[in-house]
């Protein structure tokens, strides 16, 4: 008779208590890793929403102090025509580069029939936007639609999109007409009559009642320039990201631009983040401690019972370090039973998550998107070793103290 079957048969004589224990560990199992799949999806959505839903792209270029002017002059740190040629030329030779965009930020006033909104807007061209937006997959809405209406495009100059807010605020629907009012660079108020062609979802909640897309041409002309306030860039793969911001900064001097990756453009990713990665810790520390103790409890409950039986196998001549082994595989065994089994838990809702398809408003959206239980392979794993390690661990005490007992207090045990 092998050791492994003897220690299988053992657990089967107690088997109340050995499926307790079992249980314990698979839930254990399934739960740290539903949480880890869960919070994956929550890094991917809020990534998501930075790079293609919000179109920051996965590296931007700014003019050196452009992102914390406040002045009242629009065009203190706009990139010139000149520059912009030269950033897109030198994006052209990077194969890393699928696209770099230029951007124009205006802000100013729309009106409707006399009713005026203060209005915050992006002016680019609309194929890029599109381009950059297309590659979420994350934030999925549920009804798979991100806007209402027909899409922007160089065809339609004058066209421009709005959110579901300022036009629930405003009372404006498709087609409606406009005029855009801003002043240019120069200070001299200007307006231009616009259309609406698009009302469209924002993956932020802050700008659902005032923010505008509109094609460059039409954002330059309401500013009167040439010139776009930064350039995105959307990469092949965002793991380049930090080599392409590299690559950036050692061309374009620190001294005259911003390079500045996704993830610096808003701080809540990597906030979020260090926080998910605080509590996904603790949940994992409290977990292994409770199926720890669990198999502690079981394998010093059956120490106790089998004190008269592990006398009899010292009797018959089986050392201390054999006792050892025997339970530390039987616990090896409640710890591999039951993670292959929380394995299926785990495994089972994700799949099932993934078919129901259910919904939620997150806080990185201003809708209701699906989400799912991401499968980790990696976490997988290592969460296997680890409780089986623990497991196998929590049998070394009480074995070594049934192991000290000398045979004839053993034999005598009631």
């Amino acid at each position: 008779m092998t050791w492994f079957s003897l220690a299988l048969r053992n657990l089967l004589r107690n088997a109340r208590r050995s499926v307790t224990t079992i249980a314990a560990v698979a839930l254990g199992y399934a739960a740290i890793n539903i949480l880890a799949g869960f919070t994956a999806y929550m890094f991917a959505s809020i990534e998501d929403a930075h790079i293609y839903e919000q179109v920051n792209g996965h590296v931007q270029i700014w003019r050196n102090g452009a992102r914390g002017y406040g002045g009242a002059d629009p065009g203190e740190y706009l990139i010139s025509a000149d520059d912009f040629a030269s950033i897109k030329a030198f994006a052209a030779e990077d194969p890393r580069i699928i696209l770099s965009a230029g951007l124009l930020e205006v802000k100013g006033n729309v009106d409707s029939g006399g009713t005026p909104g203060f209005f915050i807007g992006q002016a680019m061209v609309p194929e890029e936007r599109d381009a950059i937006h297309e590659r979420s997959t994350a934030l999925r809405s549920a009804d798979g639609t991100g806007y209402e209406g027909r899409a922007l495009s160089k065809e339609t100059p004058f066209g421009i999109a709005i959110t579901t807010g300022m036009a629930e605020n405003m009372d404006l629907t498709i087609d409606s007409d406009v005029i855009l009012m801003s002043p240019s660079i120069s200070g001299q108020m200007n307006a231009i009559d616009a259309t609406i062609l698009q009302i469209s979802d924002v993956a932020s909640e802050a700008l659902d009642n005032r923010y505008v897309f509109m094609p460059l041409e039409l954002g330059q002309s309401l500013y009167d320039t040439q010139a776009v306030s930064c350039v995105r860039f959307l990469l092949t793969d965002s793991a380049m990201t930090d080599a392409v911001a590299a690559s950036l900064r050692e061309h374009f001097p620190e001294s005259q631009w911003d390079v500045i990756p996704w993830y610096d453009v808003s701080k809540l990713y990597l906030r979020t983040k260090r926080m998910f990665d605080i509590i996904f810790g603790l949940v994992f520390a409290i977990i292994a401690t409770i199926v720890t103790m669990s198999v502690l409890n079981t394998i010093g409950m059956a120490v106790v019972e089998r004190t008269k039986e592990i006398g009899t196998l010292r009797a018959l001549g089986l050392k201390q370090p054999g006792v050892i082994r025997l339970f530390g595989i039987e616990s090896a065994l409640l710890g591999i039973i039951g993670a292959i089994t929380g394995l299926i838990i785990t495994v089972t809702l994700a799949l099932t998550v993934a078919a129901v398809k259910p919904t939620w408003e997150p806080p990185v959206t201003a809708r209701e998107i699906v989400w799912e239980i991401r499968i980790l392979p990696d976490y997988l794993l290592v969460t296997f070793l680890l409780l089986v390690l623990f497991t196998s661990l929590a049998a070394i005490a009480p074995a070594r103290r049934a192991a000290k007992q000398s045979i004839v207090d053993s034999l005598g045990h009631v």
